[in-house]
């Protein structure tokens, strides 16, 4: 009696470990076709309830007509070796749904038919299969966007070697460009909740290449306001855009040009329009390479369009897309009416260069400066005067200046965080209303965002 209900227990345990699992069993008669299932091998295949009966014609009319040739290929060669029987492919379900499923069989004598089955289990891989598709996708994507980054530092040192008089010229103009690269990718994976500008996207996209004033224009409603992820799929496309200027068009010569035109088409919607000219002769491409593809189907999810026309004369651009409302009045507010004299703004930062150099800025600016600090137990001892603004660091050394962003935010102090290795995004799940900005950054970008936080109306 011990011994049947340790058994029993056994099978009690299996049937849990196959429904935790999701693993659905069947056992295949290769001489008459008819096969045995669990209840969970039907539902795999889109049937709520277990069939009366089921066979490999039923299984194989599952299978996606274009992998039904290669499983049927897999099964023969199976039984002819009387090896074991794995594969995976997609499956049109009962309900309509393709999926992907994985199944291993083994072969085993029936003692009484004398017949040879296969008996195995199937399980459903749609996750994993997705997942390994995204992972190609982004592998593509990487592995694409490298090249065109090699292409753009070329590009970027060609054109600074133009104009430069001097090695120190040179450096000097290179760094600079680094620096609005690394904004420029900053943009697409580290922004904030604020309404972005087409100006700063167009030029966040530009400004690493510095193009003589005569090779570059952007006029119409640059004020025009865009939602973040908006902002980063336009941002996206004008990378794509001007690497493919830089490699083939209008900037890969002594005499093109490239302007972008923003009109607005109706209440809530704006055309960009990116137009290249003086290059070289322009044709169509026998085949859209990746570039073009991403290109075409940037804004697809945002409901935007993206259209371009490989004219003789030069690439032309269009995309629609929604916007916002004109940013003239912030963008004066920003530039001329915000001031940052009298204000105390707290500086933390332990890179002693960097501290220096701000605090240089913001002193240029009337701003009264707290700090440097580059130690946090001295930053929260300041706390309490309350300053009107602060400049983070999120890394000092050891520690992490997150424990007096806390007690500023409790004290309803603006937070611009200045870092270079913490997930922005992260930070702005606990800070909604601060800023981010990626470093390397320039004194003149941290000074613009201090004003837009403190001259905010919240």
């Amino acid at each position: 009696m011990t011994e049947l209900t340790e058994l029993d227990g056994e099978a009690d345990h299996l049937e849990l470990v196959l429904a935790v699992g999701e693993i659905g069993l069947w056992s295949l008669d290769t001489t008459t076709g008819r096969a045995w299932r669990s209840l969970r091998h039907d539902r795999i295949f889109g049937y709520e309830t277990l069939l009366p009966s089921w066979s490999y014609d039923d299984f194989l009319n599952h299978v996606v007509e274009d992998d039904r040739e290669k499983v049927a290929a897999t099964f023969g060669a199976a039984l002819r070796d009387r090896t074991s029987w794995s594969f995976d492919c997609r499956i049109l379900r009962a309900d309509g749904v393709v999926r992907w499923i994985a199944a291993h069989g083994r072969h085993l004598s029936d003692p009484e038919t004398g017949h040879v089955r296969i008996i195995g289990h199937v399980i459903d891989i749609t996750e994993s299969k997705e997942a390994e598709e995204r992972l190609r996708l982004l592998t593509s994507e990487l592995n694409h966007r490298t090249r065109n980054m090699l292409s753009v530092l070329q590009g970027m040192v060609r054109m600074s070697a133009r104009r430069a008089e001097s090695v120190t010229d040179l450096e000097r103009s290179l760094l600079g460009r680094m620096e609005a690269l690394s904004r420029s990718h900053a943009l697409t994976v580290q922004l904030s909740d604020s309404a972005l500008r087409v100006s700063d996207v167009v030029d966040s996209a530009m400004s690493p290449f510095a193009p003589e004033p005569d090779r570059f224009s952007m006029s119409g409603a640059t004020g025009a306001t865009l939602e973040p992820k908006i902002a980063e799929s336009l941002s996206l496309a004008l990378y794509e855009l001007t690497t493919n200027a830089i490699k083939y068009g209008a900037l890969s010569n002594e005499t093109g040009r490239v302007s972008v035109e923003v009109s607005r088409l109706a209440p809530g919607r704006a055309r960009v329009v990116w137009r290249e000219s003086g290059g070289p002769r322009v044709t169509a491409p026998e085949r859209s390479g990746f570039g073009s593809t991403l290109l075409r189907s940037i804004l697809r999810a945002e409901e935007g369009e993206v259209r371009v026309d490989f004219a003789e004369e030069g690439v032309v651009c269009t995309i629609e897309l929604p916007v916002g409302q004109d940013a003239a009045e912030s963008e004066r507010a920003t530039q001329g009416e915000a001031r940052l004299a009298g204000r105390r703004v707290m500086v933390v930062e332990d890179e002693f260069l960097i501290a220096i150099s701000l605090e240089m800025a913001l002193g240029e600016q009337g701003a009264l400066v707290e700090g440097p600090f580059t130690k946090l137990d001295d930053a929260r001892r300041a706390v309490s005067s309350r300053p009107d603004a602060a400049v983070l660091d999120v890394r000092l050394g050891s520690d992490s200046s997150l424990p007096l962003a806390r007690d500023l935010a409790a004290l309803g102090v603006p937070l611009l965080f200045v870092t270079g290795n913490v997930d922005g995004e992260e930070l702005k799940q606990e800070f909604p209303r601060a800023q981010v900005l990626s470093k390397p950054v320039s004194e003149d970008r941290v000074v613009a965002e201090l004003k837009r936080l403190i001259e905010r109306p919240d």
